[in-house]
């Protein structure tokens, strides 16, 4: 362990599923580093759950603050010098971020997986990751600083539930960040279908926006328990902690479910579940990917750049209902089916 190292700054802001994978990375830092102090900087969203990791010093900067939002944040921390500073996201706005700080070494990602020009303000990189995963992305970050494994789930101090919830039950949280990555109204009521006729509960989650308060609208039916934009994060995590599993596009409680031990059926199309799946699941996910991908680039997925996607808007439309459902046979257990 290298006793030099006593001050750590992180910078992550979001978005929710990526915050999530760098919370399991600094986790396992705290572990490595016990008297080290660290310093996250991340959004305000993101933020709820970044505070439930214990000694973690969260500074909050609003993307909408700009140029001014940085130097405050720079004024704030004027005096503190950072041994090492983990530059963990691809963007420009994060880069110049990472300018009001000063630190000894600017760890970067390795030069062939830089993007926005992210190789310009670090002046050390990391390793090359050992999956294209983005929570081994990040660990090829902290190998710099001999940490290389995550250790799931995280021990994090959950909230109350926010509701009377019958258990068994499976949540649904039906809406991705962007609305081609959401999965069809059929598929979801087939499968709602399904678990209550196995005698399951189902718990809708989700977030305060208008076209996910619709969705969750459109998939209500008797029985069905609708939280979608009537938790907080530190909520829904203790709704997701609890369910027997959760089925879920490619969206941040998907990645919530991860660090609190919860199965996920993660339902992939656009991206590469190996990339961005849930971590502890990938061998669950529901994936039209890879035929997809093959299809718009007529190569193997295997021979596609790391980050890929898929551009056809109804590539979710090609998960079938019938395998979601033979996933849930899979995951849930026997004394709970009817």
């Amino acid at each position: 362990m290298d006793q030099t190292i006593q001050n750590i700054a992180v910078v992550r802001l979001s978005a929710l599923g990526d915050v999530c994978h760098a919370m399991a990375v600094v986790a396992a830092l705290q572990k490595r580093y016990p008297k080290a102090r660290i310093t996250w900087i991340t959004g305000p969203l993101e933020a709820q759950l970044v505070r439930l990791l214990p000694n973690i010093d969260v500074r909050v900067y609003e993307k909408r603050s700009g140029i001014k939002g940085m130097l405050a944040l720079r004024r704030s921390l004027v005096t503190t010098k950072f041994d090492v500073l983990l530059h963990m996201q691809w963007s420009l706005r994060a880069s110049l971020l990472t300018k009001m700080l000063k630190a000894t070494r600017k760890i970067g990602f390795h030069r062939a997986y830089s993007r926005e020009k992210q190789h310009w303000f670090v002046n050390e990189f990391g390793v090359v990751p050992r999956s294209p995963h983005v929570l081994d992305s990040f660990l090829s970050l902290t190998a710099k600083l001999d940490v290389h494994e995550v250790t799931l789930p995280l021990p994090l101090t959950l909230a109350k539930q926010p509701a009377a919830l019958k258990s068994p039950y499976v949540v649904i949280n039906p809406s991705a960040s962007k609305a081609e990555r959401n999965w069809t109204l059929g598929g979801y009521k087939s499968v709602i279908d399904w678990l209550q006729g196995q005698g399951i509960q189902v718990v809708l989650t989700g977030g305060p926006s208008d076209s996910e308060k619709r969705l969750a609208q459109s998939l209500l039916q008797e029985g069905v328990v609708n939280l979608v934009g009537r938790t907080s994060l530190p909520q829904m995590l203790r709704v997701l902690a609890d369910a027997e599993c959760v089925v879920s596009p490619d969206t941040g409680p998907a990645h919530m479910a991860t660090l609190v031990g919860t199965t996920v059926i993660g339902l992939y199309a656009h991206s590469n579940p190996m990339r961005t799946g849930p971590y502890n699941d990938l061998d669950k996910v529901v994936s039209v990917y890879e035929s997809c991908a093959e299809k718009e680039y007529g190569k193997p997925v295997g021979e596609l750049p790391w980050a890929s996607r898929v551009h056809d808007p109804n590539a979710m439309t090609l998960i079938a209902a019938e395998h979601v459902i033979a996933q849930l046979q899979q995951v849930i257990k026997p004394s709970n089916l009817g």
